[in-house]
């Protein structure tokens, strides 16, 4: 059995503020945040089926993560749209949570990359969880 990782990316305006935060963070402010979803399992061995030689079909993996997390977090205020304090680290979790309740496996998502800028991100993955 034939194992890969694949990683689709997706990017989303949003705009939040950390009341407590000692810093220009503590006004509201907006980010052009880059979001990296990656799976990891085996490889489809059904051939004739349309997914046959995939992890996931991207464009199957594009439509859950376009639904479950970036029609709600494009254009919004993160701290209003998600019930959670809108620094990186708890946003990248909020999403995790957001793509197991759609559908994708906890065993099958292997990593998120959540970039607030282009020189910083936090990083979610199975190792860590």
């Amino acid at each position: 059995m034939r194992t890969a990782i694949i990683t689709k990316i997706f990017r989303f305006e949003s705009a939040h503020k950390l009341e407590y935060h000692q810093g220009k963070c503590a006004q509201l402010h907006g980010h052009s945040y880059k979001l990296e979803v990656s799976l990891c399992n085996s490889i489809k061995e059904a051939p004739g089926q349309s997914d046959y030689g995939m992890v996931m079909d991207f464009s199957d993996l594009s439509r859950i993560v376009k639904e479950a997390v970036i029609a709600r977090l494009d254009h919004k205020e993160l701290g209003e749209a998600t019930g959670v304090y809108a620094t990186a680290e708890h946003l990248v979790h909020w999403i995790w949570e957001q793509l197991v309740i759609a559908g994708i496996p906890k065993n099958v998502l292997y990593r998120l990359r959540l970039w607030e800028t282009e020189s910083s991100y936090t990083e979610l993955s199975q190792d860590i969880l």
